[in-house]
């Protein structure tokens, strides 16, 4: 989970990318959260002889504007799309040399998190990533009310999505993945104490008590004021396997 200047931060960040991708040069934002609370932005200027990455316009804003507030977190967020992007390899490196323990926003099968520069490794940029559709990742015993239809939703915090094409991808304990194609129908923002009947019956639950117990399971520490996403999808015939 992210806390809640990190939030704002990977908001910000969105709603810069989404104003500022006025064509295929400008399409990637990068957002620096300093000690202070301090947000400081920039676009990317893509040119063939090479052009700054948003993280390293954003950078350069900060030395303008803020430089005796050190930056602890950085995000970057596509425009045309809103997704939030890990940073390349020289936005990592430029950053890890400013301060190691910069933390990055990123994305695993949880949501959002963040790492620190010298932990980035792992989350290495790729560029195929806004050709794919979304993946929504799910715990292998949601699989059968998934295929049957009782399950048409999931409740998901830090992890945001948007209606579109997606895939199901259905996590087997022995690292096997079954995927199953889908869309995202709806994504409607609430906290976590206005959830209702409904939405347990939508998301399989036989009752709000037993969604708030799978809650507190997947997001040990989740209050009642966190924001949290429901995401309803729909299946392509989801009694055959791929």
């Amino acid at each position: 989970m992210l806390t809640d200047l990190e939030r704002d931060l990977v908001r910000l960040t969105a709603e810069h990318a989404r104003a500022h991708h006025h064509d295929p040069d400008h399409t990637v934002a990068g957002g620096l959260l300093t000690v202070s609370g301090r947000v400081v932005l920039g676009m990317n200027t893509f040119h063939f002889l090479g052009g700054p990455c948003g993280e390293i316009a954003a950078l350069s804003n900060h030395a303008a504007s803020a430089a005796d507030d050190p930056i602890v977190a950085s995000a970057a967020v596509y425009g045309p799309t809103g997704d939030v992007m890990a940073p390349c390899g020289k936005c990592r490196q430029v950053l890890h040399d400013v301060d190691p323990e910069i933390r990055f926003v990123v994305r695993d099968a949880s949501g959002l998190i963040t790492r620190s520069a010298r932990e980035l490794l792992p989350f290495s940029y790729d560029s195929t990533h806004h050709d794919r559709p979304q993946r929504i990742g799910l715990w292998e015993g949601y699989e059968p009310l998934i295929r049957s239809g009782a399950k048409r939703q999931t409740i998901r915090i830090d992890d945001p999505f948007h209606p579109g094409p997606a895939e199901i991808v259905v996590e087997k304990q022995g690292g096997d993945e079954v995927m199953l194609p889908a869309t995202v129908t709806t994504v409607r923002t609430t906290t976590r104490g206005k959830l209702t009947e409904r939405d347990a019956v939508l998301d399989g639950f036989a009752d709000l008590t037993a969604l708030h117990e799978a809650l507190e399971r997947h997001y040990p520490g989740v209050r009642d004021v966190d924001p949290v996403d429901v995401v309803s999808f729909e299946v392509e015939r989801p009694d055959v396997e791929r």
